[in-house]
């Protein structure tokens, strides 16, 4: 039996989850929960021990929050932009940025 049959034959989803879990969660690939985090989009997770995990209310509050936020006319503060995210919005790469 895989761990992904095992996770769903649980009564209840887990409170803390792992990155895959997290992505499991949001439909996204691992990686955009790295990106994700690191661009601010995401919190960053709890250390339990020698584990990184998130509490998956707190992420659903996150989310809601910065959607609040967005449609308040305030965005997010990120350190680095997605250049992809920039696009969409009209905005152009600078030189070397792709």
């Amino acid at each position: 039996m895989s761990d992904r049959a095992i996770e769903n034959a649980r009564p209840y989803p887990p409170d803390y989850v792992s990155a895959e879990t997290l992505a499991y969660r949001l439909d996204c690939s691992r990686s955009t929960i790295d990106a994700y985090v690191r661009l601010g989009l995401l919190p960053k997770p709890e250390t339990i021990g020698n584990l990184q995990r998130w509490d998956f209310g707190q992420v659903k509050a996150f989310i809601k929050a910065q959607n609040a936020d967005i449609k308040a006319g305030n965005r997010p503060e990120t350190d680095e932009e997605d250049v992809y995210l920039k696009g969409l919005r009209g905005g152009s790469p600078k030189k070397g940025e792709r």
